[in-house]
């Protein structure tokens, strides 16, 4: 996939509440959607996942390259940001919502589709409403609020920029920018996720290396009192080092809990996805690793193994996820939730790492 070379700036903002529209009902209403015959034939559904519904409020840099079917970007440096406030840009998606109760979701929109023609009427109401019938069809546990203003409710506790997320950066292996203590090859895509997520939610001892901040984020994962300490700034830092062990998200969630006594919960979809970051929660997100996730990385990108876990600091103004890959060495990327599902499949898997409110 191809995708022309965009340059923007993006501006931090915190949670804005959108002038709320008037619900404008289409002509003719909702049976405006059904097909002129139905034959009798039933259309199920298929459903992603069975979803946990989550009761949210949802009222820079340079970028170098862009791929795939939206902004990829990375940033070198601290450039001030621009944006516009959060404003409803998808007033018939609104007012489609106010006329039927309970539609929250993709799943929601899905399931009105296939009970009433199936997919055809799907990809009718899709463009009616002026959404990716790939998205829609695909990804069922989004909220349908993210598509009907300009952006997503902002944590003013997480990176909105390039520039911030950068700060929170630090790669799996030795890098001279990123990490200058690594080794050549580790298995700490888990440990140095979780590090970069407690460095965005402000649970990161300060005075560490990177290498001793994921030494220390394993340690968190593996508790032991043999663990030796090193000494920073008056506090005694518990180190793990064993770059060869796999992790898992269980033992993620386990040093999260252990760093921050709110954080830790396992969560799936979309949905919870977003509110925890809308909550101040960055996230550590388990995946697999493929040709087509790597390609869409600006430069070189370390490919190797297949499970994989990467930190989701924040969110940009216009809704792209701020992605902290530690196989990437250039930094972290920009990206759209199709670009972010060639990782996590249909449903992402993760952990919530900071308290939140």
């Amino acid at each position: 996939m191809n995708m022309k070379v965009q340059r923007h700036h993006l501006q931090k903002a915190g949670s804005i509440e959108a002038p709320r529209s008037e619900a404008r009902p289409k002509a003719g209403g909702p049976k405006d959607y059904l097909p002129e015959a139905l034959t009798g034939d039933t259309f199920e559904a298929p459903r992603a996942h069975a979803q946990t519904r989550v009761n949210v409020d949802l009222t820079g840099g340079q970028p170098l390259m862009l791929k795939g079917d939206g902004p990829v970007m990375q940033v070198r440096g601290k450039e001030e940001a621009q944006g516009e406030k959060r404003r409803v840009v998808n007033p018939d998606l609104q007012a489609f919502m106010a006329e039927h109760e309970g539609m929250e979701t993709t799943q929601d929109l899905v399931d009105y589709a296939y009970a009433n023609g199936g997919d055809a009427t799907l990809q009718r109401l899709c463009e009616d409403l002026h959404l990716d019938y790939d998205e829609v069809s695909q990804l069922r546990s989004v909220r349908l609020e993210e598509y009907v203003y300009s952006g997503p409710v902002l944590s003013d506790d997480l990176p909105s920029t390039m520039a911030e997320a950068d700060a929170a950066f630090i790669t799996q292996f030795g890098d001279p920018t990123y990490n200058p203590d690594g080794a050549d090859s580790t298995h700490n895509c888990g440990p140095t996720s979780l590090a970069m997520a407690l460095r965005a939610s402000g649970n990161m001892p300060e005075g560490l290396t990177p290498e001793q901040e994921i030494d220390y984020a394993r340690a968190l994962m593996f508790p032991s009192d043999d663990h030796p300490t090193i000494t920073v700034n008056g506090q005694e830092i518990p180190q793990l080092d064993d770059d060869g062990t796999d992790t898992s998200l269980t033992s993620i969630a386990g040093g999260a809990r252990r760093s921050e006594a709110n954080a830790g919960m396992n969560q799936t979809g979309w949905d919870n996805l977003d509110a925890a970051l809308a909550n101040g929660q960055p996230v550590v997100v388990n995946g697999t690793l493929s040709q087509e996730w790597a390609d869409q990385f600006p430069g070189d990108y370390h490919l190797e193994g297949s499970g994989h876990m990467v930190a989701i600091v924040g969110r940009t103004e216009d809704g792209n996820y701020l992605v902290c890959d530690p196989l990437h060495p250039d930094g972290p990327v920009e990206m759209t939730r199709m670009q972010l599902a060639t990782f996590t499949s249909r449903d992402p898997a993760f952990v919530t790492v900071g308290g939140g409110e």
